[in-house]
């Protein structure tokens, strides 16, 4: 598989507030994350987001179901498949990506809850010839949620979450 040069990530506040382009400077980023982004709001606005770029990417990594989780929806799978569906009739030459949900922070949320939520994405990316890009391990090394790596309000992150973030999506960008 040729490596990816144009990359265009679909989600929300967890990409659109970070320097992903200053991060991956040899790579062209189109950063499309939008603050209280949802998964019905993305399987909305998909094919304008894809539309608009001027040249197909060689990669789309898709990170969305967070606001999801943070209200309480956990039905959101079908519309994450669509999606994917979506982006695949758009995009039949680009490599899709499915980014697991980090270890959110919330008081109400069980705490198997997300874990649950990644097997379901993870099973969904196979199913729909998607790539599966774990990055909760790299926040809960050993079972453990490394607190440092979030906000106070349990969902955004430090600067220390953006790093590892980075690290493990700058090892998958090596394969």
């Amino acid at each position: 598989m040729k490596k990816a040069r144009t990359i265009l990530l679909l989600g929300d506040s967890l990409f659109a507030f970070y320097d992903w382009q200053g991060r991956f400077a040899d790579y062209t980023i189109i950063n499309r994350g939008l603050p209280g982004e949802t998964v019905a709001g993305l399987l909305g606005r998909v094919v304008g987001e894809v539309q608009s770029a001027d040249d197909p990417p060689d990669m789309v990594i898709v990170m969305i179901g967070t606001n999801n989780v943070a209200m309480d929806n956990y039905t959101f799978l079908p519309d994450y498949g669509g999606i994917l569906h979506r982006l695949r009739d758009l995009l039949p030459k680009s490599r899709l990506v499915v980014t697991s949900l980090l270890p959110l922070q919330l008081p109400w949320l069980a705490e198997s809850a997300v874990a649950r939520l990644n097997e379901l994405l993870r099973e969904l990316a196979a199913r729909l010839g998607a790539d599966y890009l774990n990055i909760y391990e790299a926040f809960a090394p050993d079972g453990i949620v490394d607190r440092g790596c979030f906000l106070e309000d349990g969902v955004h992150l430090t600067d220390e979450g953006y790093s590892r973030w980075a690290r493990v999506l700058e090892d998958f960008l090596a394969i």
